[in-house]
């Protein structure tokens, strides 16, 4: 999964694509014409000071790498930690990112 880098790619998938919400995590996603997905990670200063803001962020990555083979490809994925990210541990996290990619129909179909 590439990572998406241009801000004009996170705003379109803000403008045009949909949401899921968990406690600790926000997943918004847009289809796009790639053969392969990307995804972005985003914890605003909400979240606290920059220790914890890459703390979610790493959390985030981690999880989601975990699961990168069970996504289909051709979508662009935003996850948008929420605060209460801070305080959790990689299992709650990663059980947040399999709710929200199941109620989402990004697994794959194999």
């Amino acid at each position: 999964m590439i990572i998406m880098r241009g801000q004009k790619d996170f705003q379109r998938v803000k403008k045009i694509g949909k949401s899921w919400v968990h406690t600790l995590i926000v997943l918004q996603i847009a289809s796009n014409s790639l053969p392969y997905s990307r995804v972005g990670y985003v914890a605003s200063k909400h979240i606290g000071n920059a220790v914890k803001r890459n703390r979610a962020k790493r959390l985030l990555r981690e999880s989601l790498s975990l699961q990168e083979r069970f996504i289909s490809p051709g979508w662009d994925l935003l996850l948008i930690a929420r605060p209460a990210i801070y305080s959790c541990k990689m299992n709650d996290v990663l059980l947040a990112v399999n709710s929200l990619i199941s109620k989402a129909n990004l697994l794959k179909n194999s």
